[in-house]
């Protein structure tokens, strides 16, 4: 390597203060000139003062150092080789990540940091809040596990979360709620004078216990309050985060339009069996029996991005949680017109009666028997509107019919789409051939006392004698489910709305399924091993915070027409890995080939070396 003139720079500013740096100077190849280049500043100072004199001899510290390792440097081809041959003691080497930078510019980019500063202005934390929140949504897009586990990984990426431990990470869950160490022994003082004085009432006569009585009831209402004050906090905080996303969403999908929203729901299991009011036993999609569980109501853009969710009592009916979730974005948004897209799980004359009392418009799947019978009973033929080409081995169309609908006393239209396809008619047999698969192959198992797996739709009562059932396949039953193979129906009152658009809306509603996937599977929101009601309300903020973030990421490289998977892009973030190489003066970064070479690092990262120095770092942000 050529040997390098270093020098201690001090350039003077227009307020007579001067930059201080080391710096080298070489000469230009083609004007043949002398130019000086920066290597390292350690920023502007009077010379005089106490910080000046201190940047002074850090940097004739650094630059002796430098000059030392220049003149060890030379008859190496390039500076690695010299590092790679470097004794371990006079070096460092730490492999960091930084994979989270993609995250942390959206982050950034949709000005979290100051949300959640202001959020926390009056609650002397002892650590950065917004940091905290940023390390925790890490903690469900990298290997998501218990806090525990992901407080012990703060050291892994090339960023400055020494402040997280597990008492931080945990207490970090109640903020959203006002609570804090403070309260939290009010409460239990409280829930203390409460058990003392219960004690106390049989110890006593008719006149203290009367006051005792009085003065239990009054602390236990108290307690009440400031309970219930927490969720007050929570749900006040939250919907200012939803307002707050919303709104700087439209900097980064300037054509964002959130009119036409879609909206599904789902279960989340807990580790306990132990119901307390929030954690309930209900309907589990996740073919959960015993476990406690609550309902999440979730809205997206047709971009896949989240707008808004809520949580439920375990026991809730999804069809009776739309409301609330409409609620909040008719209070938060100033929207024209909003168009519900939804399944026909969730399409209940109540629901529609509610969407359009609030002037909203609907999409929805609705089954065969709540159609008119003349509509059902037509099958698909040529006179259709065929949506598929004429040399399409697959076929496919649709007919459309009106009907009148009334409610309060008002009469409205509505547009009933008939859909045919050869390709969900191939699906559903696929699903009925599973079926009578299990069906035949248990029906010599089947007894008055069988379990339920053991039933199937398809049996039948041949006779019924006392001391035995006898059974048989519904020959019957299959022929009749087949005639209703490969159709399904949409319902609208948008009817001025183009058919094929309402199918397209329809169609997109593969995006929420795909949502939730994500939160259950890449995030691991589930099962849930918090207790505390107001702590497994902030694991799921957190949870949906990371999908936004997520969701917006995927959104971006779609934009720059790159083709690439949730999974692949969580597992490769997580993956990106560098070598840390810490040689006192300054940091070297070393990339593998593999990294160098994959398709993170051609799609998301574009970095075009594999050695790069502590200030190359910092500007690989940009080129994303």
């Amino acid at each position: 390597m050529e040997g390098l003139c270093m020098y201690i720079s001090k350039s003077k500013r227009p307020n007579g203060k001067y930059f201080i740096s080391i710096a080298k100077g070489i000469r230009d190849p083609e004007t043949k000139k002398s130019k000086k280049i920066q290597i390292k500043g350690f920023g502007t100072h009077d010379l005089d003062s106490k910080s000046g004199k201190k940047a002074l001899v850090q940097a004739e510290a650094e630059l002796k150092e430098m000059i030392r390792l220049d003149e060890a440097s030379r008859g190496f081809e390039n500076f690695e080789d010299f590092i790679v041959s470097m004794s371990k003691d006079k070096l460092s080497l730490k492999h960091k990540n930084i994979g989270y930078l993609p995250y942390l510019e959206i982050f950034n980019q949709l000005e979290l940091q100051s949300f959640f500063s202001k959020m926390v202005k009056d609650s002397k934390l002892d650590y950065s809040f917004s940091d905290m929140m940023f390390y925790q949504v890490l903690g469900r897009l990298f290997n998501p596990s218990s806090k525990l586990e992901v407080a012990t990984r703060k050291d892994d990426f090339l960023y400055d979360f020494n402040f997280v431990n597990n008492d931080n990470i945990y207490s970090s869950l109640d903020v959203f709620s006002g609570f804090n160490k403070h309260k939290s022994k009010a409460l239990q003082d409280g829930i203390q004078v409460i058990n003392d004085m219960e004690i106390l009432l049989d110890t006593v006569d008719s006149e203290a216990k009367k006051i005792l009585e009085t003065n239990i009831n009054n602390t236990s209402h108290e307690l009440e309050e400031l309970i219930t004050s927490y969720d007050s906090n929570f749900e006040m905080n939250e919907n200012k985060l939803f307002k707050h996303l919303n709104k700087h969403m439209e900097k980064i999908v300037p054509e964002r339009n959130i009119s036409l929203a879609f909206y599904d729901c789902t279960t989340y299991y807990f580790e306990s069996f132990d119901e307390d009011g929030f954690r309930e036993r209900g309907m589990s999609k996740d073919n959960k029996r015993n476990e406690t569980q609550v309902v999440m109501g979730l809205l997206i853009d047709t971009n896949g991005i989240p707008i808004s969710y809520r949580l439920f009592k375990g026991n809730k009916h999804e069809l009776h949680t739309m409301k609330e979730v409409i609620d909040d974005i008719l209070n938060n948004y100033t929207i024209k017109e909003i168009i519900i897209v939804a399944d026909r799980g969730l399409n209940s004359r109540a629901n529609l009666e509610m969407i359009r009392g609030k002037g909203l418009n609907y999409i929805v799947g609705s089954k065969g028997s709540a159609v008119p019978k003349d509509l059902k009973e037509k099958k698909f033929n040529s006179s259709w509107n065929i949506t598929s080409k004429a040399e399409a081995k697959y076929k496919s169309g649709y007919i459309t019919s009106k009907r009148k609908v009334s409610h309060n006393d008002e009469t409205y239209d509505e547009l009933i789409i008939k859909k045919y396809s050869d390709v969900y008619k191939e699906r559903e047999m696929f699903k009925q051939d599973k079926m009578l698969e299990r069906a035949k192959k248990n029906i010599k198992d089947f007894t008055i006392n069988s379990t339920t797996k053991s039933k199937s739709k398809y049996y039948k009562a041949v006779d019924n004698p006392k001391e035995k059932i006898n059974i048989e396949i519904d020959e019957e039953k299959i022929k009749q489910e087949q005639e209703n193979f490969g159709y399904f129906y949409i319902v609208t009152n948008k009817v001025e709305m183009n058919p094929a658009d309402i199918m397209v809306a329809y169609k997109s509603l593969y995006k929420i399924e795909e949502s939730f996937r994500i939160l259950k599977t890449n995030l691991k929101a589930r099962p849930v091993y918090h207790f505390k009601e107001r702590r497994i309300r902030s694991h799921f903020l957190i949870c949906y915070l990371a999908l936004v973030i997520q969701r917006v990421l995927e959104y971006k490289l779609e934009e720059k027409n790159v083709e690439i998977s949730t999974h692949e892009i969580i597992n490769g973030l997580e993956g990106f890995v560098i070598d840390e190489i810490d040689y006192k003066v300054d940091k070297l970064y070393m990339i593998s080939d593999k990294l160098f070479k994959s398709k993170i690092n051609q799609d998301i990262f574009k970095i075009e070396k594999n050695v790069l120095l502590s200030n190359e770092i910092s500007n690989i942000i940009k080129k994303m």
